[in-house]
């Protein structure tokens, strides 16, 4: 994926943006950090994230989360 612009403005953020999960600091981001998405749902600050591939995580994949909307850096 070609990286034109990267925001850390979540204001910018809507149904079908491309994010990043961007929280170094999360306990998930040893899965999730650097990995990209498509937003599908925003609520009360949280959002819903289709990955743009199968992420490993623990004994599986993941293919849809939802974290903290501070989590993501929105992908222009």
């Amino acid at each position: 994926m070609h990286i034109s612009h990267i925001m850390d403005t979540p204001e910018s953020m809507n149904i079908g943006s491309t994010v990043m999960f961007s929280n170094m600091e999360s306990r998930y981001a040893k899965w999730f950090f650097g990995e990209f998405g498509t937003v599908l749902r925003m609520r009360n600050g949280h959002v819903r994230v289709q990955w743009s591939r199968p992420i490993r995580y623990h004994d599986g994949f993941s293919t849809l989360s939802d974290f903290c909307q501070t989590s993501f850096t929105f992908v222009v």
